[in-house]
């Protein structure tokens, strides 16, 4: 599964989620906004207006929600049969 995590700069929250998905072992890209100003604008639209914005598969969230990278992580880990998290 693609894991994509959007960022702006200085964004705390961004860094709290890249820094918790390094910890469980989830492989993601990330890009920052300020440098691709249409992609945030389809966020806005799609009323994800809080940075970081995760998206995985069919999974959309914004901000930093241990809760939802934990469920990520366990439906990653789940798919491969390896020990759930």
């Amino acid at each position: 599964m693609r894991v994509t995590v959007y960022t702006t700069p200085a964004c705390v929250q961004c860094q709290q989620t890249k820094r918790m998905m390094d910890k469980l072992g989830i492989s993601y890209d990330a890009i920052d906004l300020s440098q691709h100003p249409d992609e945030l604008e389809a966020f806005v639209q799609q009323g994800l207006t809080q940075a970081p914005i995760i998206v995985a598969g069919d999974t959309r969230w914004s901000g930093f929600r241990l809760d939802k990278i934990k469920s990520l992580a366990n439906r990653i880990f789940g798919e491969h049969g390896k020990e759930e998290r």
